[in-house]
């Protein structure tokens, strides 16, 4: 080849370079035009109130990418055990948090929005959901997103139950999440609007030597918050200790903590009492990990504690809240998620208080005293004896008939629910299952009751487009459940509860839990209880020793006293 030809043939081969180049810049070009961002601006909106409402949200693409605004709500639990108390100013508080939830029960990201919320998203399909607590519906809508279009959508949320006008309002006993300023109060009141939480327990936590964890900036009335019917409320997770259980004080006017007798719980639970504050266990569905029954074991006979917490991480666990119930101690059932030390969702598992008169703390602390409650991860139940309601009592002259009406209702969209049940004295009496499709399952019938006793209401099935998740259990299926508080009858001349033969029965186990305690704190023994890091070292459990056998002595003679 002569150099005009190679020349020639250069020229020809830059030539057509260039044209490749020009061609894949205009490829290129025209793919960042047909690529370019669209925005949408969500609005939530109340279909009761007409007014934009926060909710959780999730926005995917169709390979199951979450997109998250850029102005969601800042969110964050603290489950962190730290030697000192967090020094927070409100920017640091917020920096820490996140506006990204990775929800454990879908395997979806999403976030939460005071009701208006802009995303910036690549041009494409979406499918959007939308969520508000358990009493309002799931909304679903296909988003489409053209290339550098503005999109406006407003999805309206609306109710398949409205529990507040009966009366009821939701609450969640164990949330940790920090509030070491005031300022940080309208954003956990909106985290919680979103969840549809009426009454949200933050609770402070501590151990022996300290109590500053989950840090709240008040307690008492200074430690309330509220925006209409929504309530924060500073409560505490102390005492709580690996072998006498977990203890939530709600309601109390200021700390309390007693770190030089930290294993004699009553000491909290009687300056609980004088403080107007509600005392419980915690934890009660996944036992006998944490201790409780030990500490239950002791505290029962003091007649000190109010509720005990019986459903956690989607487990319903009522076996021993019915032992205390059938020896005549009345505890109200309570339920918490224990966010963010389970990963679940606030709410997640939730009660409801029926309030007597408007809503305020007060009012709905002396609901869960007098027992007005329900534990719930969706249904909603009604109980009724003789026109008697939870936590109250019927008086029969006599062995006789009494009436029980009772029903289940749920979003079918979101729950299959399966059977109702009425319990009487822990065991099943009456079974009514699904008809259909139906949304609620009911009953009304007529029984003859021999004894003083107590009945009450469950109801069970399986949650719809959820995956099981408990860090405790094996689930084969994400359980969907609810439990009434009792209804107490009482019949003349029959004798209370505590002097039933299946009282005396259920003495026994009670005492072989106190009679480990004790072996357990004997003197070649009490170092294998020993938690130097949370100020529980040998030598503080031997100076403690003697007063708690003490307490175990009394527990051990009730207890010898009831069994045959």
């Amino acid at each position: 080849m002569n150099g005009a030809s190679l020349s020639k043939n250069l020229r020809s081969a830059a030539f057509s370079r260039v044209l490749i180049a020009i061609a894949f810049l205009g490829l290129s070009c025209l793919s960042f035009i047909l690529q370019k961002s669209g925005t949408l601006n969500l609005t939530v909106i109340d279909s009761a109130t007409n007014q934009p409402t926060p909710a959780r949200v999730e926005l995917l693409d169709p390979q199951g990418n979450g997109y998250v605004a850029e102005d969601a709500l800042p969110i964050g639990g603290d489950c962190v055990e730290r030697e000192a108390p967090s020094n927070l100013t409100m920017e640091r508080a917020i920096a820490l948090l996140s506006k990204e939830l990775h929800n454990l029960y879908t395997k979806t990201t999403q976030f939460y929005s005071v009701g208006e919320a802009l995303l910036t998203l690549p041009p494409g399909s979406y499918k959007l959901k939308v969520y508000k607590g358990t009493e309002y519906q799931v909304q679903q809508q296909e988003v489409q997103i053209e290339p550098g279009a503005s999109a406006a959508l407003t999805v309206r949320m609306s109710r398949w139950i409205n529990l507040p006008e009966q009366g009821w309002y939701s609450a969640d006993d164990h949330l940790h999440i920090a509030r070491p300023v005031p300022d940080l109060n309208p954003f956990i009141s909106k985290w919680m609007q979103a969840e549809d939480i009426h009454v949200a327990n933050l609770l402070q936590f501590g151990v022996a030597n300290r109590f500053h964890n989950t840090l709240q900036y008040a307690h008492g009335p200074r430690g309330l918050y509220r925006e209409g019917d929504y309530l924060l409320a500073t409560g505490q997770e102390n005492p709580r200790t690996h072998f006498l259980g977990h203890g939530i004080i709600l309601g109390a006017a200021s700390p309390i903590h007693f770190p030089e007798a930290y294993v004699i719980y009553r000491l909290f639970w009687e300056q609980a009492r004088r403080q107007g504050a509600l005392s419980g266990y915690a934890h009660w569905a996944i036992e006998p990990k944490l201790g409780g029954q030990s500490g239950l074991a002791i505290d029962l006979p003091d007649g000190l504690l109010n509720f005990l917490e019986v459903l956690q991480q989607d487990i319903g666990d009522y076996s021993v809240w019915y032992d205390t119930l059938n020896l005549g101690i009345r505890l109200t059932p309570t339920a918490g998620t224990d966010y963010p030390c389970t990963p679940s969702l606030p709410g997640r598992e939730r009660f409801y208080t029926k309030v007597r008169g408007p809503l305020t703390y007060e009012s709905w602390l002396e609901g869960v005293r007098a027992g007005r409650t329900f534990v719930t991860n969706g249904p909603a139940l009604e109980f009724r004896v003789s026109d008697k309601e939870l936590g109250e009592e019927v008086v029969l002259e006599k062995p006789g008939p009494v009436l029980v009406e009772a029903r289940v209702r749920f979003d079918p969209g979101r729950e299959a629910v399966e059977r109702l049940e009425i319990i009487e004295n822990g065991q099943l009496l009456r079974s009514f299952p699904r008809k259909g499709e139906a949304a609620e399952i009911e009953c009304r019938f007529t029984h003859e009751v021999q004894d003083t006793s107590w009945l009450a209401v469950r109801a069970w099935g399986r949650k719809l487009a959820e995956q099981a998740y408990s860090p405790t259990r094996a689930l084969i299926y994400s359980p969907s459940v609810a439990h009434s508080a009792p209804i107490y009858i009482q019949v003349k001349g029959s004798p209370g509860l505590s002097a039933h033969p299946r009282a005396k029965a259920l003495a026994r186990p009670w005492l072989a839990r106190l009679e480990d305690l004790e072996m357990r704190l004997a003197e070649d023994q009490i170092r294998y209880l020993a938690r130097p890091g949370q100020g529980l070292g040998t030598d503080y459990l031997l100076r403690s020793r003697a007063e708690l056998l003490r307490a175990i002595q009394s527990a051990k003679k009730y207890f010898a006293n009831l069994s045959p």
